[in-house]
């Protein structure tokens, strides 16, 4: 039987840059698994590939911030392009959600680089948005993320450190000794002991904890993205806007604009089609805030998986009830912007730093059984 010190079970952005930093740290021995025959297939690649740090959150903003300054200056040779198109981003909220926007840009503190413009100052920057612009912050060193230089810099710097990567492997089981993980049995029958198992298989975690009776409790759900067919009147300059109230956002790509209503389902993972009724509602919020880009038809509609937890933070850390399982779950669609700081918390635990903060205690898995219960 093979065995490793670390097995990292997943290959999107949680896993890669848990091998990334853990590597990098002077973790041992490390194998990475991953289903699919690429790299971040999964939600790591549908998602919408944008820049925002500020939410309800200010542990995950804090997070978010943090990592942002990496992603704008990444270590050496991490990436031969910029990670970051400082195309700015506009957070535009309606009557009901002024006040709670503010709230969260003064939370953020002066490390925010938010500017508040007035209503009439954004529409004249932006005046094809048909939406109710109460309060408007601008954060113009924000805007579209180059996902596929991010993955690529994590595998590619983890394989330079030393991490096994594999694709293609699909796990079926988690495997224990009683109340410990102790590697895992893949798809084909082979199984491969681990002194560590990281758990980081996005949709799929929850369903791989339970097979070795884990109780953390992380939620699959699906949102839905669409992309309209190039039109001559849409500037691949413009900013992100992000509307708060009746959730919209959108961006330019490939000529035409991505747009998202923010909808959210609970799903099975393995099952996660797209509800075509979401094109409906999401054409309907175009008509609404974009009505001066006149008609524009879908060139693409699809759907990705956002794993949630019950409190919207992630799950970090050893799990609660069984050794050798540490968990790298639960990301809720800030995977990318908060990617470098998953990794070093991540690392740091997985290298058994002490004190826990109380960042790592607030992400504690721990916290997600008394849901459960």
């Amino acid at each position: 039987m093979e065995e490793v010190g670390t097995l990292i079970v997943g290959g999107g952005i949680a896993g890669l840059t848990t091998a990334w930093h853990h590597a990098r740290a002077g973790g041992e021995k490390i194998l990475l698994l991953e289903s699919e025959r690429l790299l971040g297939t999964h939600s790591s690649g549908l998602n919408a590939a944008i820049l925002r740090t500020i939410g309800p959150d200010p542990l995950t903003t804090s997070l978010s911030l943090r990592s942002a300054r990496t992603l704008r200056r990444p270590p050496a040779g991490f990436a031969q392009v910029p990670l970051i198109d400082p195309c700015g981003l506009f957070l535009v909220a309606d009557t009901s959600r002024g006040a709670t926007l503010a709230g969260w840009v003064e939370a953020a503190g002066p490390d925010s680089g938010s500017i508040e413009v007035s209503p009439e100052e954004f529409h004249r920057q932006v005046p094809f948005y048909g939406g109710e612009a109460a309060r408007v912050f601008s954060f113009p060193q924000e805007g579209r993320l180059d996902i596929a230089a991010l993955v690529a810099g994590f595998a590619e710097g983890s394989r330079a450190a030393g991490v096994t990567i594999r694709r293609g492997v699909p796990v079926k089981r988690l495997s224990t000794t009683g109340d410990r993980v102790t590697g895992v049995e893949l798809e084909d029958g082979t199984c491969i002991a681990a002194a560590t198992t990281v758990m980081a298989a996005g949709g799929w975690a929850g369903r791989l904890g339970e097979t070795a009776g884990s109780r953390v409790v992380v939620i699959p759900t699906r949102r839905h993205l669409l992309i309209t067919k190039p039109h001559e009147s849409i500037d691949p300059g413009w900013p992100v806007i992000w509307a708060l109230g009746d959730e919209f956002y959108c961006r330019p790509e490939s000529g035409g604009m991505l747009l998202c209503a923010c909808d959210q389902s609970v799903v099975d993972p393995s099952d996660c089609r797209r509800d075509d009724h979401v094109c409906e509602i999401i054409a309907e919020k175009m008509t609404r805030f974009l009505p001066g880009l006149g008609d524009m038809q879908v060139a693409r509609f699809w759907c990705g998986l956002r794993t949630m937890t019950r409190d919207d933070r992630f799950a970090l850390g050893p799990d609660p009830d069984l050794a050798g399982l540490f968990w790298v779950a639960g990301l809720g669609g800030h995977g990318m912007v908060c990617s470098f700081d998953i990794g070093r918390l991540a690392a740091r635990r997985l290298q058994g730093g002490e004190p826990v903060s109380e960042e790592e205690r607030a992400l504690d898995p721990a916290r997600l059984v008394e849901a459960s219960a």
